[in-house]
């Protein structure tokens, strides 16, 4: 058992060092501010919608292989939650739920269940952040996506109703004890 938290944690260290740190300039060194870049209301070009919903799928993908992985690592009498790992987006929070001395090791340090519960954490957090990336690309406006900006600058007025799709997340208050979200838009 411990040699595989070691184990676990040893593949994370590498990760955690290949880190750059950041450097100050000298204040006496400054060179002189550069000139604002103009304000200008552009939208990212037509590809940026594509790459983003690469990079959200490439990082959950990548997040949940490694829960997936650590969950046939560990035997299930060594890891509490172990088999939770093997459901996408809410099995870490799954299994963090079930954080404690697993049944094999009733004296178990109190560090490694602080470090597993971390990187449940981390990666829960990572493999729904991937999916939150992958919304922004679906709903991402491009410099392409503009009708209305185009019509304007034949001469033509846009329309009454919108000519694009407009989604937005609401809270709703339902009473005393409740709370939800919800999607409105136009289409």
């Amino acid at each position: 058992m411990r040699f595989r938290v070691l184990f676990t944690f040893g593949l994370t260290l590498p990760l955690a060092l290949a880190t750059a740190s950041a450097h100050a300039e000298d204040p006496t060194a400054a060179s002189p501010a550069p000139a604002p870049a103009p304000a200008t209301d552009e939208l990212p070009p037509p590809g940026a919608r594509a790459t983003h919903i690469v990079a959200g799928a490439a990082t959950t993908v990548v997040s949940y292989g490694l829960a997936l992985g650590a969950s046939y690592l560990f035997k299930p009498e060594d890891l509490n939650g172990a088999k939770d790992l093997r459901i996408p987006i809410a099995g870490p929070w799954m299994a963090l739920g079930k954080t404690g001395c697993p049944a094999s090791e009733p004296d178990c340090s109190a560090v490694t269940l602080v470090i597993g519960a971390a990187l449940m954490i981390f990666d829960g957090v990572t493999q729904a952040g991937g999916l939150g990336i992958i919304g922004e690309g679906l709903f991402l406006k491009t410099s392409s996506a503009r009708p209305a900006a185009r019509k304007a600058q034949s001469g033509q007025t846009p329309g009454r109703y919108a000519t694009e799709a407009t989604v937005r997340a609401v809270p709703f208050n339902f009473g005393k004890d409740g709370v939800g979200l919800g999607v409105i838009g136009t289409f």
